[in-house]
């Protein structure tokens, strides 16, 4: 089906931030949806900037929460049963924390001081990128405008400690709930959500590059990579202890490049030196998506140690994953949560339990000494991820679901 541009123009996409550089996937998303023609309104509720790729963002100004003390009364009376409805639900129930209790009133404030002008444009659909932020400003407004509302949901929103305050609320009213992975799926199946409701769609890739030699990139050493940010979940002081254990076997030779930012960065530097592996172990911090895109290439294998953080916080599938196998890397992840869904174990990937630091580096010592056995694992990587995680795919299939959403939601004629 294709996109319908004279019946589907009015779509509200909300997101907490928009752009913000470590969502890579969100900017690739919109890209590709506008290059079928379907061109949503894009709202950034907290900062973000004006425009992007020369598109124009509806950028919320913050002192327009200002004129709640006009909205509050104006929306009670207009809409006395919303009202009552989201305030037994915040009462019911507490706050899980100050962020969250942020979140949901900024949410609302939100949808309270702009829900006019929303109505004003007549918009068909409101989606929210995230759960949190956005999922309660498109709620809210879906309550007071009477206008369909879906939802992304991902790891982060599913599996943390306390959740969202109204998450069970937004999930009851949404038309659609997006999710990136089985693993996501599953859990939102195991919160009673109906099953039409879930829709998994990948975050898909815009570039496949070509890998002119799958031999080692330097060979006397096995270049290492592993990308996300330096937080509990993604397991670094697991992959720390592994890289220890490759090196005090002394079989082969390597170097690992460890790409990011986040607030374990000092422990982690700490642990480096604790463990005597400063010289093949490199924290160089955030890069670009083009400088990662090229550090793939020039890297022979990707390792991804995600856990389950003490406070259930984990990965769907991490975008990381798949760029690394699009580039050739061997890629070498957490049999944890979702990570494992973008490839099949030992055809296209190896699945692996980051507590278990020897099947790790017995793996890593095979394929150092013997690379080009490991080919058709890369290749099928390759191949795999351009039938499973292309964007084009993926957001056309989002765009068919705004439609269904949108359109059977319009008075008939």
């Amino acid at each position: 089906m294709g996109v319908m541009p004279n019946r589907l123009n009015r779509v509200a996409l909300l997101y907490a931030t928009f752009p913000r550089p470590t969502e890579t996937f969100v900017r690739r998303e919109i890209r590709a949806m506008h290059e079928h023609g379907f061109t949503p309104t894009l709202f950034s509720i907290w900062k973000g900037k004006r425009e992007w790729k020369g598109i124009k963002i509806q950028r919320f100004k913050m002192l327009k929460l200002w004129t709640l003390l006009f909205w509050l009364p104006y929306w009670a009376f207009k809409k006395p049963r919303a009202f009552r409805e989201v305030l037994i639900a915040l009462w019911s129930k507490s706050c899980p924390s100050i962020q969250n209790w942020n979140e949901t009133f900024l949410g609302l404030g939100f949808a309270l001081v702009e829900a006019h002008k929303f109505r004003v444009h007549r918009y068909q659909l409101f989606h929210a990128v995230w759960a949190t932020l956005p999922g309660t400003a498109a709620f809210a407004l879906s309550k007071l405008l009477d206008v369909p509302f879906s939802m992304g949901a991902h790891a982060y929103d599913l599996f943390r400690a306390g959740g969202d305050w109204l998450l069970s609320e937004k999930f009851t009213k949404a038309s659609m709930i997006r999710t990136s992975s089985n693993s996501s799926a599953n859990r939102l199946i195991e919160m009673g959500l109906e099953l039409g409701k879930i829709k998994v769609i990948r975050r898909g890739l815009t570039a496949f590059p070509e890998r002119s030699s799958y031999s080692l990139h330097d060979s006397g050493k096995i270049s290492l990579i592993s990308v996300g940010r330096l937080v509990e979940k993604k397991g670094y002081f697991y992959l720390l202890q592994i890289l220890k254990l490759l090196r005090s076997r002394a079989i082969c030779n390597f170097q690992m490049k460890i790409v990011g930012n986040g607030p374990l960065k000092s422990d982690l530097e700490k642990e480096i030196q604790r463990l005597g592996i400063s010289a093949y172990v490199q924290l160089v911090g955030a890069r670009s998506e083009g400088e990662v895109k090229k550090l793939f290439i020039e890297s022979d294998a990707m390792l991804f140690t995600g856990i389950i953080s003490s406070n259930g916080d984990r990965d769907g599938i991490p975008n990381v994953i798949p760029e690394a196998m699009s580039a050739g890397s061997l890629v070498i992840a957490s049999c944890y949560a979702g990570a494992s869904e973008a490839f099949i174990d030992g055809v296209s990937g190896f699945s692996l339990n980051p507590k278990e630091p020897y099947s790790w580096v017995e793996l890593i010592e095979d394929y150092a000494q013997n690379s080009l056995k490991y080919k058709k694992i890369r290749k099928k990587a390759q191949l795999e991820v351009r039938d499973r995680f292309n964007i084009n795919q993926t957001a056309r299939k989002l765009i068919q679901n705004f439609e269904k959403i949108a359109l059977l939601d319009e008075p008939s004629s």
